[in-house]
């Protein structure tokens, strides 16, 4: 009975020493975060995407992400090819991305589920976010958001000629 007593002592020693495990998976899952008047922005003959709409898709290693660009009168969602790494712990899900030279870090918040895009230390667009358990879902909100964003676009050049 004493050698019971001792092993299961030390059992619950070691699991109490053991780390807690910080990091819940986000695999497998995918997040659209927007504004609601972006979706009916006005557009501009360069038309950069739209740095507040974006949509990302994770995997189990990498998040790859979505965006809306103009070419010519057509509004269409372009899709980064091999992702990203990203890391997770219990407070957000951050990652890197290098353009021209520069770094931006992307950093959604897990509580609030707001995503901002972060230079030199400071959120320069910070956006809601929703979060879609699956890949039918998700991608049935990125046609959603396409058709938005095109039929604003269509109104915006019904008064011209041409």
């Amino acid at each position: 009975m004493k050698v019971l007593f001792s092993i299961i002592l030390r059992l619950l020693m070691v699991s109490a020493l053991a780390p807690i495990q910080t990091y819940a998976a986000v695999a497998e899952k995918g997040l659209v975060c927007s504004r609601t008047e972006d979706l009916l922005s006005k557009w501009t003959v360069s038309d950069e995407p739209l740095s507040s709409v974006v949509a990302h898709w994770f995997d189990e290693k990498r998040v790859s992400t979505h965006t809306w660009q103009r070419k010519n009168d057509s509004i269409e969602v372009t899709a980064t090819r091999r992702g990203v790494p990203y890391e997770t712990d219990i407070s957000s899900i951050r990652w890197t991305l290098s353009t021209n030279g520069q770094e931006t870090n992307i950093l959604v918040d897990r509580k609030t589920g707001q995503r901002s895009v972060v230079r030199d230390e400071i959120a320069v667009v910070s956006v809601d976010c929703e979060l879609f358990d699956s890949e039918k879902a998700f991608q049935e909100k990125l046609k959603e958001i396409t058709k938005s964003l095109q039929s604003s676009y269509d109104s915006a050049i019904a008064n011209h000629k041409l």
